[in-house]
């Protein structure tokens, strides 16, 4: 964190404080040795906690075939830990709402905390944990504003929630991400709940998504947003790619996270005594959330079929696109007499590149050429990396004379190109074997055939000297 700001929270006379009964609740938290009989005792002290933890372990967050008459009842029915989180919850909700007048904080730290809760339940993960990490992620917005009330007022304007943080880190050095755990640490909270700041902001995850509590965590606040922006849209769209990102989650996943938000938003509004939503907007909310999620996802699901058919470095089409499209249109050409014509090109000498300046350089010159090649080639025409300098050109409807006058456009234009690298500079040129398929009476028994063809062809060019076109021969 920031020094200076590190500075004034500890000489903050008004920051955020917790109820005798709260720092008790922590003290029974890192306590080993708790007992349900200390605990009851505890939360009985405070006679709102008791009522509130009557009333919790009586509702459909605990359904039980039992109804908790009394305290001690409630605390055995919900066992120690469940009572632990959600005592602390409600304590440090009750404590604390009265330092930030604005309620749209609260409604998203409830929104955020169901969303939570409902995520744990989902992947299996201690849900009354992630409760209250729901509500603590945002509690550096508190502390901030607690210290330096007037400079964070000139950011009330910003509903942006990455938007926010981003302005608290250019006005004070530091954001609510890292405030907030400094002060949960400050409080003693356990560290896989301070945590919880920092998650709900970190970067996108570098490996592939994985559900963890504190992924659970970083998307919660996404959810939430979705029933309290203006720009629903982004927001929906924005909640489906976190849930994508962080927890690996599909659209049917989505959808049905939202929904059960919707029914449980209620629930939680008797027992934080706060109104969330405006119900007569979220129906028409969550059919909308429907139909974006549902169009992001199969964009999503393009994009990454498109990822997966292109070769990393060049950009061009792979060996596994090449294999299904030349198939493909090998049989169609079959099927309807029309001309299929394909070429192998190699890039003549390229071992030398890779010798003289490395390997780097010999990347920045494959992608190059692939370029060249991608500016002179139509629509309909297929350009694959085949492996190493090697690309096949597919041709569907194109007799071989057209093929050849594009091939030696492509040869002259490649071998007109002046590549750099560092202080070097260097020419290359393409050799290339050129096969057809149902044109001049040449028709080939299977698509292996046709492309044995063509690189047999390519064999021929590169015997011949190079930097040529060679054209098969009709049988």
């Amino acid at each position: 964190m920031n020094d200076a700001l590190l500075e004034r929270l500890r000489f903050c006379t008004v920051l955020p404080t917790l109820p005798s009964v709260a720092f008790r609740i922590i003290e029974l938290v890192n306590d080993p040795n708790i007992n349900l009989t200390q605990l009851a005792e505890c939360i009985a002290s405070d006679p709102a906690l008791s009522a509130k933890m009557l009333k919790v372990a009586n509702s459909p967050l605990y359904t039980t075939q039992r109804v908790a008459t009394n305290l001690r009842q409630a605390v055995n029915m919900m066992g120690t830990h469940a009572t632990v989180t959600v005592a602390l919850s409600f304590s440090l909700v009750r404590s604390l709402s009265g330092h930030e007048g604005n309620t749209l904080f609260w409604r998203r730290t409830i929104l955020a905390a169901l969303a939570c809760r409902l995520l744990g339940k989902h992947y299996g993960f201690n849900s009354d944990d992630l409760l209250l990490a729901g509500l603590l992620q945002d509690i550096g917005i508190l502390a901030l504003r607690s210290v330096a009330p007037d400079e964070y007022a000139e950011l009330q304007a910003i509903t942006d929630h990455e938007e926010l943080l981003k302005a608290e880190r250019n006005r004070f050095g530091s954001g609510h991400d890292e405030v907030g755990y400094w002060l949960l640490k400050r409080w003693g909270i356990p560290e896989h709940l301070s945590l919880a700041c920092i998650a709900s902001h970190a970067d996108t995850p570098g490996h592939e998504a994985q559900a963890t509590p504190l992924t659970c965590v970083a998307s919660s606040g996404y959810f939430a947003d979705v029933f309290l922006k203006g720009d629903h849209v982004m927001q929906i769209v924005a909640a489906s790619e976190s849930a994508a990102r962080w927890l690996g989650m599909d659209a049917c996943t989505t959808i049905a996270m939202l929904e059960n938000m919707r029914e449980k938003t209620q629930e939680f509004e008797a027992l934080f005594d706060m109104c969330v939503l405006q119900t007569d907007q979220v129906d028409a909310l969550l059919q909308e959330a429907k139909e974006l999620i549902t169009i992001a996802n199969l964009g999503r699901q393009r994009e990454l079929e498109e990822k997966t058919h292109r070769d990393v470095l060049t950009g061009a089409h792979n060996r596994r696109y090449f294999d299904e499209a030349f198939k493909h249109e090998f049989a169609v050409a079959s099927r309807q007499g029309w001309p299929l014509s394909v070429a192998f090109l190699d890039i003549d000498h390229f071992k030398q590149v890779n010798d003289t300046y490395g390997h780097a350089a010999g990347d920045k010159a494959l992608i190059a050429l692939s370029r060249i090649i991608a500016t002179q080639i139509r629509g309909s025409d297929i350009f694959v990396r085949y492996g190493g300098e090697e690309f096949v050109l597919l041709f569907p409807g194109t007799v071989a004379e057209e093929a050849l006058i594009v091939l030696n456009r492509i040869r002259q234009a490649v071998a007109s190109y002046c590549h750099t690298y560092d202080t070097a500079t260097f020419h290359l040129t393409i050799s290339a074997g050129l096969a057809f398929h149902m044109d001049e009476d040449m028709k080939h028994e299977t698509a292996e055939g046709l492309l044995r063809t063509a690189d047999n062809a390519l064999y021929t060019a590169k015997q011949n000297g190079r930097n040529q076109i060679i054209k098969s021969k009709a049988k």
